[in-house]
Parts: structure tokens; sequence; C-alpha cells
């Protein structure tokens, strides 16, 4: 059963300030932001979680009246984002006047039949008359917000996560979803045809033949499995305009919905850095991993040569250790049947639940061998801990200061209870939250009313 993340889409006309609100809301720098307008050319991604919601956040180029080929494509970069976002947030400039590119903006967003926020960006600039013309965009639910201060982007995200629980629960019935990523040219067409058994896919030496997102369901021990093949993604400066962008989209739309993704790599070019980033994006996404080396059968290799190739891979791809690795041959079908196995395997620990009172037993013990570390004279303890989801498997820690809890901390626990339960192949989640957060916030939430 797919547990899709939901994409969150940021759309707008160019300098209104998405990209800030994008860095703001996910917490980094990634989007580019400058007073020119039009800085934003392609989509950038980041995954935020909020108050145990998780969710992928997009960044679109601006919507402006098309002057050249770029203004174009990015244009229709937009349309396309609106049709595979769960929500989409429009954002303008609250201290301007309604643009045309504002109204063009709140129609598509409107027309996707997708639950719109309206975010009057550079709130704290604006006056309240101002404000109030903003109503003639139709949009009913709107939010003030200034990305620089932080103003109103706890609002925006609890708005976002309303509409993220009216989502339809995902179908128990659905088949166990198995992506193919990976660069162009690395063989994921051939897998899925040895996988399914036949010419689904088309087959070429020529970098990127496929375009879209083909599928094909196939039982496995009476397990029904969903293969997804996409097209591969290059560097985000080597994507090409147009049909290749909109595959990128695709392919990181097919990530999110996917339960497991196979990291399909070359073995005779070796690993990229463009292949650790696609890791990440599928670790952030919270999805299954699986590092795949195929077309092994046409490396020169001696008896040393796997154990070498696994060792470097295992240090660049640290982030990532409990991800199996796997050398296959497409057209000699070597360990294809392997990646079924896995596959079924890691959707099992995906579904795993630990009970409270061992997990808390754990979690004692390590503590006790081991305590978080003092910051500016204030020591975090951990209360109790808790599992609160699965797909991936979440454990909520209640603890003093959390935001002092340090990666390294962090990765002790993390690994500590992979030892005691088999989370191979999965990313598991740690959060920690103040073990009063939620009576303060029910609290806030009362003095509201």
């Amino acid at each position: 059963m797919a547990v899709t993340t939901p994409i969150v889409a940021i759309v707008g006309r160019p300098n209104v300030g998405k990209s800030s609100l994008f860095n703001r809301l996910v917490g980094t720098r990634q989007a580019i932001t400058h007073d020119t307008a039009g800085t934003t050319r392609n989509a950038n991604y980041g995954n935020v979680n909020w108050r145990g919601y998780h969710f992928t956040l997009v960044d679109t180029a601006g919507l402006s009246k098309a002057d050249g080929e770029i203004e174009l494509q990015a244009q229709d970069q937009i349309k396309q984002m609106a049709t595979t976002a769960s929500v989409i947030v429009v954002v303008v400039d609250a201290a301007t006047m309604i643009t045309a590119e504002d109204q063009t903006a709140a129609r598509l967003a409107l027309k996707s039949g997708k639950p719109v926020i309206l975010v009057l960006g550079k709130f704290d600039t604006a006056r309240q008359a101002e404000v109030e013309t903003w109503r003639r965009l139709g949009i009913s639910e709107i939010i003030g917000a200034s990305a620089i201060h932080g103003h109103g982007t706890g609002d925006l995200l609890d708005a976002i996560t309303v509409h993220l629980e009216q989502l339809p629960a995902p179908d128990a019935n659905a088949p166990l979803k198995l992506a193919l990523i990976g660069r162009p040219n690395v063989g994921k067409s051939s897998l899925l045809n040895a996988l399914v058994g036949k010419q689904k896919a088309v087959v070429s030496s020529v970098p990127g033949t496929t375009r879209d997102v083909a599928t094909e369901v196939i039982k496995y021990h009476g397990r029904a499995i969903e293969l997804v093949d996409t097209a591969g993604i290059r560097r985000r400066g080597r994507i090409e305009p147009g049909v290749e962008k909109f595959s990128a989209l695709r392919t990181l739309s097919a990530i999110n919905e996917a339960d497991v993704c196979a990291l399909v790599m070359d073995s005779e070019e070796g690993h990229v850095a463009g292949d650790l980033n696609l890791a990440g994006q599928i670790l952030e996404a919270g999805k299954g991993l699986i590092l795949v080396m195929n077309k092994w059968d046409v490396v020169e290799k001696d008896d040393k040569t796997q154990d070498h190739l696994s060792a470097i891979l295992k240090k660049d791809f640290q982030f990532a250790w409990w991800a199996p690795l796997v050398y296959t041959s497409a057209t000699h079908g070597l360990n294809v049947n392997r990646l079924m196995e896995l596959t079924v395997q890691i959707d099992e620990r995906r579904r795993t639940n630990v009970p409270t009172g061992p997990l808390n037993r754990l979690v004692e013990k390590l503590v006790n061998k081991q305590p978080p570390s003092a910051l500016k004279g204030r020591l975090p303890k951990l209360n109790y801990v808790t599992q609160t989801g699965t797909n991936p498997p979440t454990f909520t820690f209640f603890c003093t200061y959390p935001d002092l809890i340090h990666f390294g901390y962090r990765r002790y626990l993390e690994n500590n209870l992979r030892e005691e339960w088999d989370f191979a192949g999965t990313p598991i989640r740690l959060e920690f939250r103040h073990k009063h957060g939620d009576e303060l916030r029910r609290g806030k939430d009362h003095k509201r009313k």
C-alpha cells in the first residue's frame, strides 16, 4: 500500500517572495533569492515536517507574461505542478496592487480544483485597507505572512495540515509500489522488462528515451507489485527545457507516491553526485531504498572487484548505510528476483509497530549508558518515547529542550533502534517534542476561543 507524501506547490508572479517563503518553511537557504524578478527558473523541492505531518514543498518559477521560450516553459511547469499538488499556495505582494499575473495565478490555482491558500507576502509592510482588496481574487482562505521575520508562517503550516488531514485515506488493497529511479541510460527500462518478462518499456542506448512514467503490475509470491519506470533525472543545470523538465517533475512525483525506490546506477560508469542527490530525495520523502548497480555483466572484474566497489559505495552512501546493495544484470536476469524479494521485506519493515514498553526500556538503557550532552547550561532530558507512525516508522521522543538534542545523539538513538529492530531498507524518523508541548498548545488554542 503506497503511502503518498503530499506535494504542496507555491505559485505566484515573480518577485513576490515565493523563494523566501520556501526557505523559511523548509528551514534552509535552498532556493536562490534575489530582487531581480524571475530568479527561480526551475522548481525547488524541500521536505517539511510540521506537527507530525510530512509533505514536499515545491517552489515554482514566477508566473508572468511570457516574452520568451524560458518564460513559456516556466509557466507550463507551474501548470504541470498544479495537476500533481495536493494543496496550492498562491503568494502575492500585499504591499502592492493586484496585477494581471496575480489574477492568472489565482485563476490557475482555483481551476485545478485543489485546496488553495492565498498568502499575503511581505505582510509587515502592508496596510489593512490594501489587504481587503485581495479578496477580489476569489480565494477564501487568506493568511498574512512575512518570510523574513517568520510572522504568520506557523499559521500557514497549520492551514496546510488541515487540508492534508482531509485527503483520502490510502487504498488498503492497492499494490505495493516499486519505483525505478536513476539517471538516464542506466538500464531502468531494461530492468522493468526483465521483471515483467516482456518488452513493456522502450529500451535504447540513447539517454532520455523514457519521457513519461511507465507502470506494470506483476505478481510475486501472490503479492501484487506495481513497477514504475521513470524518466532519468540529470543534474538540474543539465535538464533540458520542455518535455524533459516535465519528465523530471513526474519522476519526483513518482518518488513521493512509491513505497520503495530502487536507485539504479551504471556499474561501468560508477556512481556520481547526482545519484547521491537522488538518494537524499528518496530518504527525505521517507521511502524505502535499494541501491542497484546494474549492467554488472559488462564490468571487467576479478574476485575482489565487487568487494572494492561495495566499500566505496558504503562510504559515499553512509547517510543511507542501512540500504541493501544489489548487483544486477537486466540482460542476463542476474539478481532481478532479488529486487522483488527485498521490496516485500522492506515493505514489511516499514509497517513494523514497536510496543511502547520495550521501546522505553531500550531508550532508558541507552540514556543511562550515554545521556544527552548539556548545552549553555541546559541539560536535555528524555522522558518517554512512543511510535507515532509507520511507512516510514516514526518515533516521537518527549523531552525537555528538544532543540538541544545534538545530531550525533539522534544518530546514536537511531543506530540502536535499528540494532534492536530490523529496519533495513527503510528510513526511520525521530521527532523530539517538549514534554508539555501538547498541553501548551491546547492552552493557547483555548485562549484564542
